[in-house]
């Protein structure tokens, strides 16, 4: 008995710590004032160009094990292809020092039958080995080249990395330089602290997470998508050639709801070029817009692209919003809807997404 009641309480005690924590930074009943919420923003920006920060040295520290390796097996390489350099030079010499006439008089001088069918036989032999020669320095030089051009990507990719790397960390600096000097000329430095290290904790701890999780129910949600667009009524027209793919955001908002329950509390709109998708589930905001470009590479997709994203009224970075782009995918792929079509338009108006296909 004794132990059920000490679980109980311990459960009660987690249970109230947990809600507290939860309860740290909650949806603003009243607007920031906007010095404050400059502020907030920074603050909240110096957490996301740190983990930017972390994240590329780590992709630095990739990048540099990859080049020592390919390094390390170009050299080895190097000296395989001057073995087969050496072969190939002998075969080269043999051609320009009479062997081809030696071959063509002992031909000429076979005495019988047998002898002409060994003396040809010796020779095809002969030139079938030197062909080989030849092409496997042709291949091996080939492969080589490549390596060397793949590291001098590498090397180009490392060295952007590096200057990306410079500017984040001086960002950060002028961000830090600056909070630093609003704390110090604010009235209430103590209490802005706080609020900054609270929003910060809620953050990293409650906001990332839920802000990736909406942002993967999108990527989950939008691989169904060239289902609904086939089994709906009038989304798709044809003319010749010539198709047109029309979703209304009333259909889109229908799509998702119907995927995912947590987007029952965010409304999708489009409108003057772009997407914007707002909603409040209790314990935050979220306003995510952006915009659609046609790409070709790798493949023809119509691909989404964040321009602002808000977290509880507050902007996020643009590292942010790149990296919740590199995590995930939101793009459409109408060659998944149609086979041979290609997106070769993309606009938002008027409450649509109006995109043109055409075969090829």
């Amino acid at each position: 008995m004794r132990r059920l009641i000490t679980a109980m309480l311990v459960a009660s005690i987690l249970l109230l710590t947990l809600s507290r924590t939860v309860a740290i930074l909650p949806v603003y009943a009243e607007p920031l004032p906007e010095e404050t919420r400059k502020l907030l923003e920074k603050s909240l920006s110096v957490v996301e160009l740190d983990r930017e920060i972390e994240r590329i040295s780590g992709l630095k520290g990739k990048t540099q094990n990859h080049i020592e390796k390919s390094e390390k097996q170009l050299a080895e390489q190097e000296i395989a292809i001057a073995v087969q350099r050496e072969k190939a030079g002998r075969v080269l010499r043999s051609y320009y020092m009479g062997y081809k006439d030696f071959w063509l008089s002992s031909l000429l001088s076979a005495s019988s039958l047998p002898n002409l069918i060994r003396v040809w036989e010796t020779m095809d032999m002969i030139l079938e080995a030197d062909h080989s020669t030849m092409g496997d320095y042709a291949e091996n030089y080939k492969i080589l080249k490549k390596g060397y051009e793949q590291l001098k990507h590498e090397k180009n990719d490392l060295s952007a990395v590096e200057l990306d790397l410079i500017a984040q960390r001086e960002r950060i600096l002028t961000l830090q330089k600056e909070l630093d000097q609003a704390l110090a000329t604010s009235d209430d430095e103590k209490m802005l602290q706080r609020l900054m290290d609270e929003l910060q904790a809620y953050w990293k701890n409650v906001g990332l997470y839920e802000v990736k999780q909406h942002f993967r129910a999108l990527a989950n949600a939008m691989k169904n998508l060239p289902d609904f667009v086939k089994k709906t009524p009038g989304i798709i027209q044809s003319n010749g050639l010539k198709t047109k793919l029309t979703i209304t955001d009333s259909q889109l908002n229908e799509f998702l709801r119907g995927e995912d329950s947590r987007f029952n509390d965010f409304a999708f709109k489009f409108d003057n070029g772009l997407l914007t998708m707002e909603g409040n589930n209790g314990n935050i905001t979220v306003k995510i817009q952006g915009r659609y470009t046609i790409e070709n590479e790798p493949e023809n997709a119509i691909r989404f692209h964040v321009d602002t994203l808000i977290f509880n009224g507050l902007a996020l970075p643009d590292t942010t919003r790149a990296d919740l782009e590199r995590e995930y995918d939101l793009g459409f792929y109408p060659q998944k809807l149609i086979k041979y079509v290609k997106a070769q338009s993309v606009e938002m108006e008027d409450g649509k997404l109006i995109v043109q296909l055409k075969i090829g």
